[in-house]
């Protein structure tokens, strides 16, 4: 049966007598199926004391039509970027339909998303830092055989008590198993866990600007752009389809306003700017993907005229052209 404090339940098993702030979004989806969600809303809740007022704030969303989703770590500030990441008491896996294998850990809590998919969870008897949970995140999905990109920090799980809108018939997410018996010391997972594979050789980054000092003035932008490097894509209002695709945008942005390269690398990697979201989750490999970014961009840039407008490109008269003045007599 279902019930409708489950969400506050969970939380409580997820993160103990710790203290924090609770982040939570809402998205509309235009239709069932589709990956475009839009009218992004974020709200954060002081835990343990308004857990259940989080709770109802899903649901509340949700029964207005929206998806609605939680934060799987508590955090430390109002932004849900891996730089607020609080120490994590419990770990989770997007088990995508995996069925579990009888070597896998058992987990503390499951929460059916869809029929036949499910959130899974171990908690720890003592919180660990945010990488060294990111870390045995990972090795828990190659233990579980669970979906690769559902490990990461400020991932978004749905919360018990809600509907998942994915689908035409929204079926209700439910908290279908908690032990609060089953937990687990981290060093214990450390040996027990299978290790990563050897990671793919870091791109080398050659004669990159040295970031300038302080800050970096956004007047020269648009209020749309301000907005996306201050909250991130997913709050920005009207977000692009992917994470990726908002960084190419800001940095075709900056440069185009005539923004030096030092100055895109300082606003795209500070961790206060939510546009630097996808720089930080990709760990070791984030130079090398903002390298590219910018380097594409760069190429797809007009620079602005002294007028303030971007210049357009000489155009090249065909070889068969007419000319469109007389020749001067000789």
């Amino acid at each position: 049966m279902l019930n409708p404090n489950d969400a506050a339940v969970l939380w409580r098993a997820l993160y103990g007598s710790q203290r924090g702030l609770i982040g939570v979004h809402s998205a509309l989806r235009p239709a069932p199926g589709s990956k475009q969600l839009s009218r992004h809303r974020s709200r954060f809740f002081d835990y343990p004391y308004h857990a259940r007022a989080a709770a109802d704030w899903c649901r509340g969303n949700s029964e207005s039509g929206l998806e609605a989703y939680f934060c799987a770590h508590l955090l430390l500030a109002k932004r849900r970027i891996k730089a607020n990441a609080a120490p994590v008491l419990a770990l989770w896996a997007d088990a995508d339909g995996a069925a579990l294998t009888p070597d896998s850990p058992e987990p503390t809590a499951i929460v059916e998303s869809s029929p036949g998919r499910a959130h899974l969870f171990w908690r720890l008897t003592r919180p660990i830092s945010p990488l060294r949970a990111e870390e045995l995140n990972r090795r828990l999905l190659l233990a579980v055989g669970a979906d690769r990109s559902g490990w990461d920090l400020s991932q978004l799980l749905r919360p018990p008590g809600t509907k998942n809108r994915k689908y035409e018939d929204a079926p209700t997410v439910r908290l279908l198993e908690l032990d609060l018996g089953v937990g687990y010391h981290p060093r214990e997972l450390e040996i027990a866990l299978p290790d990563l594979p050897s990671p793919l050789p870091q791109p080398t980054i050659l004669d990159r600007p040295a970031p300038p000092a302080g800050t970096v003035d956004l007047s020269r932008l648009s209020a749309r752009m301000r907005g996306l490097i201050v909250h991130g894509n997913a709050a920005s209002g009207r977000p692009y389809p992917t994470r990726s695709e908002a960084d190419f945008a800001v940095a075709i942005a900056m440069f185009g306003a005539g923004y030096d390269e030092a100055d895109v690398w300082t606003v795209m990697t500070d961790p206060q700017n939510g546009i630097s979201e996808r720089y930080l989750e990709r760990g070791r490999y984030g130079a090398g993907y903002l390298s590219l970014t910018i380097d594409n961009a760069r190429g797809r840039a007009l620079p602005r005229d002294a007028l303030g407008g971007f210049r357009k490109a000489a155009r090249r008269p065909r070889p068969d052209a007419t000319p469109t003045t007389a020749p001067k007599a000789s």
